[in-house]
């Protein structure tokens, strides 16, 4: 979470992560191939050597690890291909940290007297392919490829389809960061009310597309089908997956509906793109600019595809109430979900980029949840399965926690933490061994067992790890 828990939330380092020397000690502890010390017995020590046993399952969320190598090359040179195919000359390239900046004006203090339809504008396109475009590629080829293989499973011959398409960035960032899906026949179709931004995508896109290929690679290009409208536009084919990046933000900030309201509506819609006769599974993806309002509304879509039988799949580690549901009436002060990471490792051209355009980047964050329908045959499975466990399985079982924030320290307690998310609700998540989780990562505990202790300040149970 990005500096939105209290002002007792720290940056550590880099994400909170550890030194390499500290990390290789703390597993070697973990497989008890380094002795402990040796300490008085009693109830102390047999719960603390418990506790540095709990983590024993890590998934990272927003790391770069599992980017594909013939995709980092791209990324790091992507404002040079988009320049290429839009065919910008030397005199457009120096005056494009202006455009750029105009253009971030549009998208915020000026939102409100923004054209409907600006991005048809030549030089607000190039500034937003050159810009945020590039950003979004950076930010949704860390989360795609992090993503489990469920979340994306798009069959050979497959319907997707990308609402708020724009300039295709999330279908240009998805053939980046998943190389099994680039040898399926899928047909994407791409959705926006901007043909202008939709053509130039889809140039990149096959631009993109052909230097992966000429890397070594045995794909073909998606097909791409040019659809200009807004959601809810009619498409004859049903999808297995629908994408919405960074579009709702833009959707809902003049409309004078409630959110639940318009996120009822537009889960709906979102649903009627999708198969939907239960032979097949379903998912849709939804992702939004890290901030309190956009957060909000992803956790309130996140509620309406539950009700509709959608389960979600990431970053939830659970299927209840969501405890970091943002804003309310009712909790001005409640925590809000979101996942940030360093820009250290962005592209430097695009750090420089930034830097000229008076628009510095040191963090980079985003909302976002997965959701999908199991196909009838596979809900039976799941639900089999769970009656099939005994009560030494369920006596054993083991807690997944989301991690949710930076590194906190806590002086009234004299230990130090992370916000996180649990079916039992916000946790505080003391790190009494020491594995310094990054932001986002997810963990599996022990179940915790008894009553657990509350943090006075924000309401969330504490648990070790």
């Amino acid at each position: 979470m990005e500096k939105n828990s209290s002002n007792r939330e720290q940056k550590y380092g880099s994400e909170g992560g550890m030194k390499e020397s500290r990390a290789q000690r703390f597993m070697k502890r973990e497989k008890g191939e380094k002795a402990e010390k040796k300490a008085p017995l009693g109830r102390g020590t047999h719960r603390h050597a418990e506790r540095r046993k709990s983590v024993f399952s890590r998934a990272e969320i927003l790391g770069d690890k599992k980017i594909p190598d013939d995709a980092r090359d791209i990324i790091e040179n992507f404002g040079d291909i988009a320049a290429d195919v839009m065919g910008l000359s030397s005199k457009q390239r120096v005056f494009l940290a202006a455009e750029i900046r105009k253009l971030s004006h549009k998208l915020t203090d000026e939102r409100t007297t923004r054209r409907v339809g600006y991005m048809n504008d030549a030089q607000s396109v190039s500034a937003y392919i050159s810009y945020f475009m590039w950003w979004n590629i950076v930010r949704l080829t860390r989360l795609f490829s992090s993503l489990p293989k469920k979340a994306l499973d798009i069959p050979d011959g497959g319907i997707a389809i990308d609402i708020g398409s724009g300039p295709l960035t999330a279908v240009t960032a998805l053939y980046l960061a998943r190389p099994e899906l680039r040898s399926r026949r899928i047909t994407w179709y791409c959705m926006d009310i901007s043909q202008n931004a939709l053509a130039q995508g889809e140039e990149i896109f096959l631009s993109v597309a052909a230097k992966i290929l000429s890397k070594g690679g045995k794909a073909e290009p998606w097909r791409i089908i040019r659809v200009k409208g807004a959601i809810g536009t009619e498409i004859k084919e049903k999808a297995s997956l629908v994408t919405c990046a960074n579009a709702f933000n833009e959707m809902i900030q003049n409309e004078t509906m409630p959110t639940d309201f318009l996120a009822k509506k537009y889960s709906g819609t979102i649903e009627s793109y999708l198969e939907g006769d239960g032979s097949k599974p379903a998912t849709a993806i939804l992702v939004e600019p890290g901030d309190p309002h956009s957060a909000r509304f992803v956790s309130l879509m996140r509620d309406a595809f539950i009700r509709r039988g959608f389960l979600p799949v990431s970053p939830c580690p659970h299927a209840g109430e969501c405890p970091m549901a943002g804003r309310t009436q009712g909790k001005r002060d409640g925590k809000w979900c979101n996942f940030a990471f360093s820009t250290d490792g962005a592209p430097d051209k695009l750090l420089k980029l930034s830097e000229k355009a008076g628009l510095p980047k040191e963090r980079a964050s985003l909302s976002f949840v997965v959701c999908r329908k199991d196909s009838a045959e596979e809900a039976e499975k799941k639900r089999a399965a769970e009656l099939e466990k005994t009560g030494e399985e369920r006596k054993d079982a083991r807690l997944r926690i989301r991690i949710a924030s930076d590194f906190i320290k806590l002086p009234e307690l004299h230990k130090s933490g992370y916000y996180a998310c649990s079916e039992l609700g916000l946790l505080l998540a003391i790190d009494e061994s020491g594995a310094r989780p990054k932001n986002g990562e997810s963990l599996e505990i022990p179940y915790p067992q008894g009553k657990l202790a509350k943090d006075k300040k924000s309401g969330a149970r504490i648990v070790s790890i």
